[in-house]
């Protein structure tokens, strides 16, 4: 089954955490974003199924999003946030093409309801393209399991523009097989594709359900490590290494930096953490290097 992506676009910071725990509970992928602009960005990149928007924001508010996402994808659900006083604003979104509505002070029934429904109508509106597309579109690499590039791209300038505004921390690990070419020429290619499989069942173990693992590339991995000092992210990366040495029949070496600290955007963050792992490659593998 596909990852359903559901955006949530509100600038208020306490309902966007409710609205994030109450969806990731029943085991939807949750965007979040503060303002109309932001949420218009993600849109164009990601294919979600439903859109979850605040109505009342600052320059762009709920009617005008469910104008602009139904431009760009007339089968999109939106579903609009309004308190109980405002239920007029919500019947005018409908009118605008609005799904629907949820309500303020939030009721965890009411939001499973409605986005339940709202998921339901749009794949029986999708078109054969659309769900082609869609799949197309998906987040996940097909070999392994974990998040992909693509999905990367998005989620860590998304994940650095939410962490600007709270002045928090997260790590990334860039991971790289040692000698996996050597390991595919002698085993085979089958034999290599089963390891992959394999060390990204490791590394899941290992982190928190919060964490995510992309792979980066053929036999490299980013693991982003949420709210994590570089203290707290060197233990976890030693552990992932040692726990390699002991499962694998190979070893890895690793690349460590932490936001901000070390770079304030995502190229800069990137480029250091792949030096570093260059460094643990070029000092003989098999080691964590830090930024």
């Amino acid at each position: 089954m596909q990852d359903i992506n559901i955006l949530v676009i509100e600038d208020k910071k306490e309902d966007a955490g409710f609205l994030e725990e109450t969806l990731k509970s029943q085991g939807y992928k949750v965007w979040l974003a503060s303002s109309g602009e932001e949420g218009l960005k993600l849109f164009k990149g990601i294919p979600f199924a439903v859109v979850v928007t605040e109505l009342h924001m600052g320059e762009m508010d709920g009617v005008e999003i469910t104008k602009e996402m139904l431009k760009l994808k007339p089968n999109i659900n939106v579903v609009v946030i309004t308190a109980y006083t405002f239920i007029s604003s919500a019947i005018e979104a409908m009118e605008e093409g609005a799904y629907g509505y949820i309500t303020k002070p939030f009721n965890a029934s009411e939001i499973n309801i409605v986005l339940e429904r709202a998921i339901e109508r749009y794949f029986l509106l999708s078109s054969e393209e659309d769900r082609k597309q869609f799949a197309e579109l998906s987040v996940k690499d097909p070999l392994t399991g974990v998040y992909n590039r693509r999905f990367l791209k998005i989620y860590i300038p998304n994940k650095i523009s939410l962490m600007k505004r709270v002045s928090e921390k997260f790590s990334l690990l860039l991971v790289d097989i040692d000698y996996f070419k050597k390991f595919n020429d002698t085993n085979g290619h089958l034999a290599g594709d089963d390891l992959l499989r394999k060390m990204c069942k490791l590394f899941r173990e290992t982190v928190r359900h919060e964490d995510f693992i992309f792979r980066y590339g053929g036999e490299e991995f980013l693991i982003f490590l949420d709210h994590i000092d570089k203290r707290s992210a060197q233990m976890v990366a030693e552990r992932i290494r040692n726990l390699v040495n002991l499962y694998m029949p190979t070893s890895v070496s690793i690349g460590l930096g932490t936001y901000p600290d070390d770079g304030n955007n995502l190229e800069e963050l990137f480029s250091k953490i792949d030096q570093a792992l260059y460094r643990a490659k070029e000092t003989g593998r098999n080691k964590v290097i830090i930024v």
